[in-house]
């Protein structure tokens, strides 16, 4: 099958796939085929005789990735089987894991799970800097890296935070890690400081999917990368959601600025949604102000009205119920559960609708980021795993030598740490020493014992044969407080069949740490509205629209544009919400868009929710429809009552 198969010369689709201008940006709204687009630029590219490993696509998620890889091999396209599509973080970490790359940048391409932030935090802690303040400073410092704030001209770091980011980086080191976001910046600044490196000219030809979620640090790695590479960049500042990992969207709206000559297409014809959601979502997003250049979302009549209802529950219990009523009602009525999608901005709201749903028998994932690893069972196999695979892994070795603790052990700690630094002895070496009495150091009398029980329970997980035995052993089969990192476990093994230990502690980290929502699957599936980007269902349910959880309500510290940029956000990630919904009339499946909300919640879960309800009454917490309900426009339905 040739590259333009089916595609009409001048259309939109035909421009992106055969555009030979070195620079292509394209900007496609929410269901315009701007994926089938790009697959077809790459399979122009390999038939014309491209070196595969010269091609960088780079994905918003690796399932993104697969599906290019997919269409490819169904196209026949020779070369496709080589080809690297990848997401950016994995790209960055890969080459921060060469030799070559690490010797320059001192650092070491090991990052730490949200869980294992706690002993580090705990470390860092002294007079007048709580767990608050350091959490706060080490979200300020990833915030610099992210933005390259230090770029900035007049930009000076306060001494409090200079003081702060040296004990940090000075942790970092010894325990030979990194956060999740330094990843991309460490890499930029490799790049930037070496403009000769191989990595510099790698590519010639990088095509990157959602352009507009990258921060500046991102989008500097994919400029720095393209200094020889023809460049095709896809996104929708109207999709921009990424504002916590600092995403900047300016970059996709100037980016035709600093590349004046380049080819500039857009994607304006919604194919997924029914014409009833694109007139919403139309009516939606035009409430934004902050929108350079409007554009239309331009509904498709052959995709029929769709089926739309907006109703309101009594209690967050009511709506639990209503919606996990919906949910088997559907899935009854014939609908597979696998068509079914169920958006929810808090756990405090997906969550116990999950536990419903699965109470009431139908099929039904979790997808909720690291949700495998909430409980400390779960915690503690995990970081054993680690250890299990490599005895120099200080990061796990320091959680489990603290978890048991309240101070985390870390005056004990010190001491060790003091240790190391002084005899250049690894911690694994120390605690040994002082196991055997070889060494004395006071009060690490219960970081030993902890020691000795890490020990114990590594040579029983060393005497297991295979890792199969070794999942069981870690994540026994009935324990519910490991169940979901025992299921991904065993998938990790079933789409690995012949990996070995490290391997599977790789592809295990990556599947935790980046998980992945295939569109195929036949299972309901519940997440929040971030991690809906890129999928799609026949039947999309939206729980718990209601004022002050969509939208949030802005930070007290906030100025006021900083909260009208958080409003227009928030109502971007609705409308990137709403516009999931995937209609197929011919396959009998109209498009169902189902939003909800409720009155009251227990004041502790509105709480827990981060909701600041409008009012609260012994216990309950009072709560309002959200103001976008009222934004929707005359194609949304009247509200009912549940």
């Amino acid at each position: 099958m040739a590259w333009n198969d089916g595609l009409i010369p001048g259309s939109p689709a035909y421009q992106i796939a055969s555009e030979t201008n070195t620079r292509v940006r394209v900007v496609a709204g929410p269901g315009t085929g701007k994926s089938f687009a790009m697959k077809r630029r790459v399979g122009r590219l390999l038939e014309e005789g491209v070196d595969p490993a010269q091609i960088l696509p780079v994905t918003f998620t690796r399932v993104a990735a697969e599906d290019l890889h997919r269409e490819l091999v169904g196209m026949a396209v020779p070369g496709c089987d080589e080809l690297e599509g990848t997401t950016l973080h994995r790209l960055c970490l890969r080459r921060l894991s060469r030799n070559a790359v690490l010797a320059a940048t001192g650092r070491n391409a090991r990052p730490l799970n949200q869980f294992e932030l706690e002993p580090m935090i705990a470390d860092l802690m002294r007079d007048g800097r709580g767990k608050r303040a350091i959490r706060k400073l080490q979200a300020a410092y990833e915030a610099a890296w992210a933005r390259l704030q230090h770029e900035d001209p007049g930009h000076a770091v306060a001494a409090d935070d200079a003081e702060f980011q040296a004990e940090l980086l000075a942790w970092m080191r010894f325990h030979e890690a990194m956060l999740i976001g330094e990843v991309v910046p460490l890499f930029y600044n490799f790049l930037s400081a070496n403009p000769a490196a191989a990595e510099r000219s790698e590519f010639s030809h990088i095509l990157v999917d959602e352009y507009q979620d990258l921060n500046k640090a991102e989008q500097g790695v994919v400029r720095l990368m393209s200094d020889a590479a023809d460049v095709c960049i896809v996104g929708d500042d109207d999709q921009s959601i990424y504002s916590f990992k600092h995403a900047h969207p300016d970059g996709i709206r100037d980016w035709m600025a600093d590349n004046a000559h380049a080819a500039d297409i857009g994607l304006d014809e919604c194919r997924r949604c029914p014409t009833r959601v694109v007139e919403m979502a139309g009516s939606l997003i035009a409430n934004n102000v902050n929108r350079p250049v409007p554009r239309p979302l331009n509904l498709i009549p052959a995709n029929g009205v769709g089926d739309v209802s907006i109703i309101q529950y009594g209690t967050l219990n009511g709506e639990v119920a209503g919606v996990t009523q919906l949910v088997s009602q559907f899935v009854a009525d014939g609908v597979p559960p696998g068509d079914i999608l169920v958006l929810a901005q808090s756990k405090a709201v997906g969550t116990p609708i999950f536990e419903a749903i699965a109470e009431a028998g139908v099929a039904v994932r979790s997808e909720y980021t690291e949700s495998e690893l909430s409980s400390l069972n779960a915690q503690r196999a995990f970081a054993l795993l680690k250890l299990l695979d490599n005895r120099d892994d200080r990061v796990a070795l320091r959680w489990l030598v603290g978890v048991d603790s309240n101070t985390w052990n870390s005056a004990g700690y010190r001491r060790v740490r003091d240790r190391c630094e002084a005899s250049g002895d690894a911690p694994w070496a120390v605690l040994e020493q002082l196991r055997d009495g070889v060494l004395t150091l006071p009060y690490t009398g219960n970081i030993v014992q902890a020691f000795c029980e890490i020990c114990a329970d590594l040579d029983a997980l060393d005497a297991v044969p295979d890792l199969a035995g070794l999942v069981d052993q870690l994540f026994p089969d009935g324990q519910p407080e490991t169940r979901e990192i025992r299921s991904l476990s065993l998938q990790v093994l079933d789409d690995n069949p012949d990996c070995n230990r490290t391997e599977f502690v790789a592809e295990l980290l990556t599947a935790v740490t980046q998980p992945e929502i295939p569109n195929n699957v036949d299972y309901v599936r519940i997440m929040s509205l971030h991690k809906s980007k890129g999928l799609s269902a026949p039947v999309t349910i939206v729980s718990g629209c209601v004022e002050r959880l969509l939208p949030r309500r802005p930070d007290q510290d906030m100025t006021a544009q900083q909260a009208a940029d958080q409003l227009e956000e928030q109502r971007r990630l609705f409308y990137v919400g709403i516009t999931r919904v995937k209609a197929a009339p011919d396959e009998g499946k109209p498009g169902t868009l189902v939003l909800t909300y409720a009155q009251e919640m227990p004041f502790a879960d509105a709480m827990q929710a981060g909701i600041q309800p409008a009012q609260q009454a012994y216990g309950t917490a009072v709560l309002i429809a959200s103001r976008f309900i009222n934004e929707l426009g005359a194609a949304a339905p009247n509200p009912i009552a549940g």
